[in-house]
């Protein structure tokens, strides 16, 4: 079936069968903590993608700032990782939306997330299309992840705003958004060069910040670390570089396309 609006007739009656109360105020079903932090885990490239596309000095970190928000699932449905500017927090508490809970078609009714699901491609879906209240003022639209190394779509990605319906025009911010990550991920796993395998995540996130002309003292607050914890992986990096100043492993990661000079993940 490859029509939406026949898709969503299906969802809505699939929802109805399910139980799911339609004048429900708040997301209930959920991961357990140590399942959520387990999924965290394994999920941690494209988290990690994610906080470089949206950081501070991005251009993509401009939606968030116009009530943007983004939301990574599992490929089950349950949220790994939200994405939004503290303005919208209070909001999202009155729901209980918070990382881990189910946007699965038997917990909350249609929304954008289930129907990518079904369909294994991109859908739009305005407010009056969901099912439950919750998301009455909603527009959201839902990509998949794929993972070309492994032939798979291992995430489904969800860009919504509240009472603004430019669907079309999100719809193509991502898609851009996938494709990235998706390259990345493409890259991580064509990279298995010395320098490469033997940088951590956070190694990683130190170069990025550093890119971005950060001095040493808003990396710590950029990414919440100790200021011993910095010394200790960057004393690492400039042993594993071969180099002795914060400028030298910056361009060695940029000459070895382990970040762009902006700072991007490559």
């Amino acid at each position: 079936m490859n029509n939406i609006y026949e898709e969503l007739i299906m969802s809505i009656g699939e929802s109805k069968l399910s139980g799911v109360d339609p004048n429900k105020n708040r997301f209930k079903k959920m991961l357990d903590e140590k399942e959520l932090a387990r999924q965290k885990e394994d999920y941690k490239s494209i988290i990690y993608i994610l906080y470089i596309i949206f950081n501070s000095k991005g251009v993509f970190a401009n939606l968030l700032k116009q009530g943007y928000f983004f939301v990574l699932c599992d490929k089950d449905g349950y949220v790994i990782r939200l994405i939004y500017d503290q303005k919208l927090e209070e909001y999202f508490s009155r729901l209980h939306f918070v990382e881990g809970v189910s946007l699965r078609i038997e917990d909350c009714g249609t929304n954008a997330i289930n129907i990518a699901m079904k369909l294994k491609r991109q859908v739009e879906i305005c407010g009056t299309e969901h099912y439950c209240h919750l998301f009455k003022n909603w527009y959201c639209t839902a990509i998949p992840i794929v993972d070309y190394h492994e032939k798979e779509i291992i995430a489904y990605l969800d860009m919504s705003v509240m009472n603004i319906d430019c669907l079309k025009q999100d719809s193509v911010i991502l898609w851009k958004i996938a494709d990235y990550i998706e390259k990345c991920l493409w890259h991580m796993h064509e990279k298995d060069d010395y320098l490469s395998s033997k940088l951590d995540h956070l190694d990683r996130l130190i170069l990025s910040a550093m890119a971005c002309k950060y001095e040493r003292k808003i990396v710590l607050k950029e990414i919440g670390i100790s200021e011993r914890t910095l010394r200790r992986h960057i004393e690492k990096l400039y042993e594993l570089f071969n180099v002795n100043n914060d400028l030298g492993i910056v361009m060695k990661a940029i000459n070895n396309k382990i970040i762009d000079t902006y700072g991007n993940l490559l």
